[in-house]
């Protein structure tokens, strides 16, 4: 199958470069970019007009609990401790297979919609997760968390095992797999050493969680005398593979392990500062030290959307708004968490992330026609427009592996009204 994506008005390229060309054409070949050019003029079995579009590559969300989209609005204003003990850990229990197979659809439906192609997910019931991803088309990396307070940590591992199993049964190319030890606190230490290894032995990420509030922090090292992530450090827990979400209390020694070991975070500002954990995680310290940095919605149930564009516009005011400088974390800096640094992060950067010839066609059009993209002043503002005016509404087109997942707004491959019914009816039984 061939794409021709023909006369963008802008293309972002996310490239080493980071050029960003003025009408242009793409043409996609069995999934991946084969030419990018002024006149292209080779058939194709699709051809789309990006005439007053801007294409970029689709975004990449590198944290989230997909299914939790079921729990929007359940639990808003409320403490993190008691968000989780008095609301969400006392709903869980009574949610079932359909309802995550329901709640999954409905979130890849909203990140389609909103220019998300790839994300990076733990959660349960993974197996009917991984069916709603296969049925939307959307990218994912998907693991099953272990969280050792509530289950046997030997049927905790089991039941990842099985997953991963599961997942490499499917034998589908945009279904990766990762382990997802919850946490240093919710997770023994036997039960963190086993999912290094076994992710080690399998060349597979590793999702967990890492320094989200003061309160985590200081119980660990009381409890265990030392910090997180230098607990983390010294067992051999860090490393290359391992993606930590949040990452927002960590000291200068902290940050210095993290870049040493090559070890990932997942940034999630909206999420951070709607459970005020108190501070912003220390993004331009990470820089320093060489970190790898994507950006992540976390669930929304503590965000309330999986748009990564508002993501990406509050990324970069939190850390003007706390650090006092309205120059630090520029619009091409958070551009980059959350395309080609997000890849990075997820080990995808060889893939996706960027518009290149021979990555996948993992691509989104932005339609400029708006009142809240008008008017874009020329090549330097564009970057800028991307992240303090567009917003997931703004997505005109999504394509993943050079499949049309929505054109002209409107989803082709799923049917909103059927996840919109199934949803609704899901939520009446589990409430």
């Amino acid at each position: 199958m061939s794409l021709l994506i023909r006369d963008s008005s802008w293309i972002v390229t996310q490239n080493k470069s980071r050029d960003v060309l003025r009408d242009m054409s793409v043409y996609v070949e069995d999934g991946r970019i084969s030419e990018i050019g002024k006149r292209i003029s080779r058939d194709a079995d699709q051809v789309l007009n990006a005439k007053n579009m801007i294409l970029l590559p689709g975004l990449v969300n590198t944290h989230t609990h997909v299914p939790m989209v079921l729990f929007r609005g359940y639990a808003d204003d409320m403490p993190l401790q008691e968000w989780l003990s008095e609301r969400i850990w006392r709903l869980e229990p009574n949610v079932t297979p359909e309802a995550c197979y329901w709640g999954a659809m409905l979130g890849c439906l909203e990140m389609i919609a909103s220019g998300t192609t790839t994300f990076n997910d733990m959660y349960f019931f993974v197996e009917d997760v991984a069916r709603a991803v296969e049925a939307s088309g959307i990218r994912a990396v998907l693991s099953a968390v272990i969280l050792e307070v509530s289950e046997d940590p030997r049927l905790q591992r089991q039941n990842a095992i099985r997953v991963l199993d599961f997942l490499k049964g499917m034998r589908n190319p945009l279904i990766g797999s990762a382990i997802a030890p919850h946490a240093v606190y919710s997770c023994s230490e036997e039960t963190l050493l086993w999912a290094k290894k076994r992710a080690d032995e399998e060349r597979l990420l590793v999702h967990t969680h890492v320094a989200e509030t003061k309160k985590e922090q200081a119980d660990f090292e009381k409890k265990r005398g030392v910090s997180v992530v230098r607990y983390m450090d010294e067992i051999g827990f860090l490393g290359s593979n391992v993606v930590g979400a949040h990452c927002v209390w960590l000291s200068a020694d902290e940050m210095k392990r993290l870049g040493r070991s090559g070890t990932k975070v997942a940034h999630c500002p909206v999420s951070n500062m709607k459970l005020a954990v108190g501070a912003a995680a220390p993004l331009p310290e990470m820089a320093e030290n060489k970190v790898c940095v994507g950006l992540g919605t976390d669930g929304a149930a503590s965000n309330n959307t999986l748009d990564m564009f508002e993501t990406m516009k509050f990324c970069a005011l939190l850390h003007k708004h706390s650090r006092w400088d309205p120059t630090v974390l520029p619009a091409q800096h958070v551009l980059d968490l959350g395309t080609i640094e997000g890849a990075r992060a997820l080990g995808l950067e060889k893939d996706v992330g960027s518009v290149e010839i021979g990555k996948a066609a993992d691509l989104i059009l932005v339609d400029t026609r708006s009142p809240n993209l008008m008017p874009i002043h020329g090549k330097d503002t564009v970057i800028s427009d991307l992240v303090y005016s567009a917003n997931g509404a703004n997505v005109d087109t999504t394509i993943v592996n050079g499949r049309i997942l929505m054109k002209g707004r409107e989803p082709v491959i799923v049917k909103p009204t059927a996840i919109f019914d199934n949803v609704k009816r899901v939520m009446e039984d589990l409430l």
